[in-house]
Protein backbone atom coordinates (compact mmCIF):
# COMPACT_ATOMS: atom_id res chain seq x y z
CA UNK A 1 0.00 0.00 0.00
CA UNK A 2 1.52 3.62 -1.52
CA UNK A 3 1.02 6.15 0.45
CA UNK A 4 -1.79 5.54 3.05
CA UNK A 5 -3.41 8.98 3.45
CA UNK A 6 -5.66 7.74 6.69
CA UNK A 7 -2.25 7.57 8.76
CA UNK A 8 -1.36 10.71 7.86
CA UNK A 9 -2.20 14.14 8.89
CA UNK A 10 -0.19 15.52 6.04
CA UNK A 11 -2.13 18.26 3.11
CA UNK A 12 -2.97 16.47 0.01
CA UNK A 13 -1.90 18.48 -3.06
CA UNK A 14 -3.22 16.56 -6.54
CA UNK A 15 -2.14 17.92 -9.90
CA UNK A 16 -3.49 16.42 -13.26
CA UNK A 17 -1.35 17.72 -16.19
CA UNK A 18 -0.47 17.71 -19.84
CA UNK A 19 1.48 13.93 -20.36
CA UNK A 20 4.80 15.72 -20.91
CA UNK A 21 4.27 17.59 -17.92
CA UNK A 22 4.73 13.93 -15.63
CA UNK A 23 8.45 14.01 -15.83
CA UNK A 24 9.21 17.43 -14.53
CA UNK A 25 8.09 15.95 -11.44
CA UNK A 26 10.71 13.19 -11.82
CA UNK A 27 13.62 15.69 -10.29
CA UNK A 28 11.50 15.16 -7.10
CA UNK A 29 11.83 11.03 -7.20
CA UNK A 30 15.62 12.16 -7.83
CA UNK A 31 16.22 13.80 -4.61
CA UNK A 32 14.33 11.57 -2.99
CA UNK A 33 10.56 11.03 -1.77
CA UNK A 34 8.93 9.14 0.96
CA UNK A 35 6.73 6.47 1.09
CA UNK A 36 4.04 4.74 3.41
CA UNK A 37 3.47 1.18 2.97
CA UNK A 38 4.58 -2.36 4.57
CA UNK A 39 8.07 -2.83 5.23
CA UNK A 40 9.84 -5.31 6.90
CA UNK A 41 9.78 -7.57 3.47
CA UNK A 42 12.59 -8.29 1.37
CA UNK A 43 13.55 -5.55 -1.57
CA UNK A 44 12.54 -8.10 -4.12
CA UNK A 45 8.96 -8.29 -2.39
CA UNK A 46 8.76 -4.60 -1.51
CA UNK A 47 9.53 -3.76 -5.57
CA UNK A 48 7.10 -6.25 -6.92
CA UNK A 49 4.23 -6.02 -4.06
CA UNK A 50 4.62 -2.43 -2.52
CA UNK A 51 5.80 -0.66 -6.03
CA UNK A 52 4.09 -2.89 -8.31
CA UNK A 53 7.05 -2.78 -10.41
CA UNK A 54 6.94 -5.74 -13.01
CA UNK A 55 9.70 -8.80 -13.90
CA UNK A 56 10.71 -6.63 -16.57
CA UNK A 57 11.36 -3.38 -14.44
CA UNK A 58 12.76 -5.60 -11.87
CA UNK A 59 15.29 -6.98 -14.18
CA UNK A 60 16.89 -3.25 -15.34
CA UNK A 61 17.49 -1.76 -12.03
CA UNK A 62 20.88 -2.91 -12.01
CA UNK A 63 22.10 -0.87 -9.14
CA UNK A 64 20.28 -1.11 -5.50
CA UNK A 65 21.42 0.92 -2.34
CA UNK A 66 19.93 0.04 0.87
CA UNK A 67 21.03 2.51 3.14
CA UNK A 68 23.62 3.48 1.48
CA UNK A 69 24.90 -0.07 1.04
CA UNK A 70 25.07 -1.76 -1.95
CA UNK A 71 22.60 -4.59 -2.29
CA UNK A 72 23.59 -7.83 -4.40
CA UNK A 73 20.51 -10.20 -3.01
CA UNK A 74 17.40 -8.70 -3.58
CA UNK A 75 15.89 -11.59 -1.76
CA UNK A 76 17.81 -11.30 1.19
CA UNK A 77 18.06 -8.11 1.81
CA UNK A 78 14.95 -6.65 4.25
CA UNK A 79 13.57 -2.89 3.67
CA UNK A 80 13.19 -1.34 7.74
CA UNK A 81 10.77 0.73 8.80
CA UNK A 82 13.18 4.53 8.12
CA UNK A 83 15.14 2.63 5.19
CA UNK A 84 16.39 4.99 2.36
CA UNK A 85 16.19 3.18 -0.99
CA UNK A 86 17.78 4.12 -3.77
CA UNK A 87 17.66 2.17 -7.31
CA UNK A 88 19.83 2.62 -10.78
CA UNK A 89 19.15 1.14 -14.18
CA UNK A 90 22.90 0.62 -15.64
CA UNK A 91 25.93 2.55 -14.72
CA UNK A 92 28.50 3.14 -17.31
CA UNK A 93 32.50 2.19 -16.73
CA UNK A 94 33.89 0.38 -14.17
CA UNK A 95 32.27 1.87 -11.55
CA UNK A 96 28.84 1.10 -13.26
CA UNK A 97 29.78 -2.44 -13.30
CA UNK A 98 30.87 -2.87 -9.92
CA UNK A 99 28.44 -1.08 -8.32
CA UNK A 100 26.35 -3.69 -10.07
CA UNK A 101 24.29 -6.75 -8.26
CA UNK A 102 25.99 -9.87 -8.40
CA UNK A 103 28.60 -8.29 -10.38
CA UNK A 104 31.65 -9.92 -10.51
CA UNK A 105 33.90 -7.12 -9.08
CA UNK A 106 31.62 -6.28 -5.80
CA UNK A 107 34.91 -7.73 -3.94
CA UNK A 108 36.15 -4.16 -4.91
CA UNK A 109 33.20 -2.67 -3.27
CA UNK A 110 33.04 -5.07 0.09
CA UNK A 111 33.14 -2.14 1.97
CA UNK A 112 29.83 -0.60 1.18
CA UNK A 113 27.80 -4.29 0.41
CA UNK A 114 24.75 -4.63 2.10
CA UNK A 115 24.88 -7.25 4.42
CA UNK A 116 21.40 -8.32 6.64
CA UNK A 117 22.60 -8.89 10.28
CA UNK A 118 19.07 -8.45 11.79
CA UNK A 119 16.86 -10.66 13.19
CA UNK A 120 13.85 -11.51 11.26
CA UNK A 121 11.38 -9.05 11.18
CA UNK A 122 7.56 -8.88 10.90
CA UNK A 123 5.79 -7.26 8.27
CA UNK A 124 4.22 -3.98 9.40
CA UNK A 125 3.57 -0.31 8.56
CA UNK A 126 6.40 1.92 8.12
CA UNK A 127 8.10 4.81 5.63
CA UNK A 128 10.53 4.39 3.36
CA UNK A 129 12.60 7.06 1.32
CA UNK A 130 13.08 6.06 -2.15
CA UNK A 131 15.27 7.51 -4.98
CA UNK A 132 14.83 6.71 -8.57
CA UNK A 133 17.64 7.36 -11.37
CA UNK A 134 18.24 7.48 -15.32
CA UNK A 135 15.76 5.11 -17.37
CA UNK A 136 14.40 4.29 -14.16
CA UNK A 137 12.45 7.61 -13.57
CA UNK A 138 10.49 7.30 -16.82
CA UNK A 139 9.61 3.14 -15.93
CA UNK A 140 8.72 3.69 -12.38
CA UNK A 141 7.85 7.22 -12.28
CA UNK A 142 4.17 7.91 -13.88
CA UNK A 143 3.03 5.01 -11.31
CA UNK A 144 4.83 6.23 -8.62
CA UNK A 145 3.54 9.59 -9.02
CA UNK A 146 -0.02 9.16 -9.96
CA UNK A 147 -0.62 6.74 -6.39
CA UNK A 148 1.05 9.32 -4.02
CA UNK A 149 4.61 9.72 -2.88
CA UNK A 150 5.28 12.65 0.35
CA UNK A 151 7.61 15.42 -0.29
CA UNK A 152 9.71 17.64 2.19
CA UNK A 153 7.03 20.57 1.87
CA UNK A 154 10.23 23.46 1.81
CA UNK A 155 11.54 20.91 -1.73
CA UNK A 156 8.05 20.91 -3.26
CA UNK A 157 8.23 25.06 -2.69
CA UNK A 158 11.59 25.07 -4.19
CA UNK A 159 10.60 22.60 -6.98
CA UNK A 160 6.88 25.04 -7.90
CA UNK A 161 9.24 28.50 -7.52
CA UNK A 162 11.71 26.95 -10.07
CA UNK A 163 8.83 26.14 -13.05
CA UNK A 164 9.51 27.77 -16.19
CA UNK A 165 6.11 30.33 -17.47
CA UNK A 166 5.02 27.25 -19.40
CA UNK A 167 4.72 25.25 -16.24
CA UNK A 168 1.23 26.68 -15.06
CA UNK A 169 -0.54 26.35 -18.61
CA UNK A 170 0.01 22.47 -18.51
CA UNK A 171 -1.44 21.94 -15.44
CA UNK A 172 -5.71 21.32 -16.27
CA UNK A 173 -6.31 20.62 -12.65
CA UNK A 174 -4.56 21.73 -9.19
CA UNK A 175 -6.71 20.37 -5.88
CA UNK A 176 -5.45 21.04 -2.16
CA UNK A 177 -7.47 19.11 -0.07
CA UNK A 178 -9.41 18.31 -2.31
CA UNK A 179 -10.13 22.54 -3.03
CA UNK A 180 -9.40 23.96 -6.58
CA UNK A 181 -6.03 25.90 -6.77
CA UNK A 182 -4.83 28.58 -8.78
CA UNK A 183 -1.47 27.39 -10.03
CA UNK A 184 0.03 31.39 -9.74
CA UNK A 185 -1.83 31.14 -6.37
CA UNK A 186 0.63 28.02 -5.25
CA UNK A 187 3.20 29.62 -6.60
CA UNK A 188 3.32 33.12 -5.61
CA UNK A 189 1.86 31.79 -1.70
CA UNK A 190 4.44 29.17 -1.03
CA UNK A 191 4.84 29.81 2.82
CA UNK A 192 2.35 27.12 3.69
CA UNK A 193 4.13 25.05 2.05
CA UNK A 194 7.66 26.32 3.55
CA UNK A 195 6.30 25.94 7.15
CA UNK A 196 4.74 22.07 6.05
CA UNK A 197 6.82 18.73 7.36
CA UNK A 198 5.54 16.79 4.29
CA UNK A 199 3.08 16.52 1.77
CA UNK A 200 1.31 14.35 -0.28
CA UNK A 201 1.46 14.89 -4.01
CA UNK A 202 -0.08 13.32 -6.65
CA UNK A 203 0.33 13.52 -10.19
CA UNK A 204 -1.77 11.78 -13.21
CA UNK A 205 -1.67 12.58 -16.69
CA UNK A 206 -4.75 14.39 -17.86
CA UNK A 207 -6.35 12.39 -20.81
CA UNK A 208 -4.99 12.64 -24.50
CA UNK A 209 -7.15 14.63 -26.33
CA UNK A 210 -9.51 13.14 -29.34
Amino acid sequence: MIADRADSPASHLDFIVDEPLVTRFFLLLQRGVRLRCRVGCSVEVYLRDELGVGPGTIEKIQSIFLDAKAVDDIGAAVIHDGSTLALSAALPGLVGATLRRGSRYSSFRSGITYHEDGPACVPVEGWVSIKLFNTLMGEMGPGLMRQGVYVEGAVLADFLARQAPGFGPGCRSVTLDGKPLAVGVLRDDTAWLTGAEQVLLTVTASPAKA
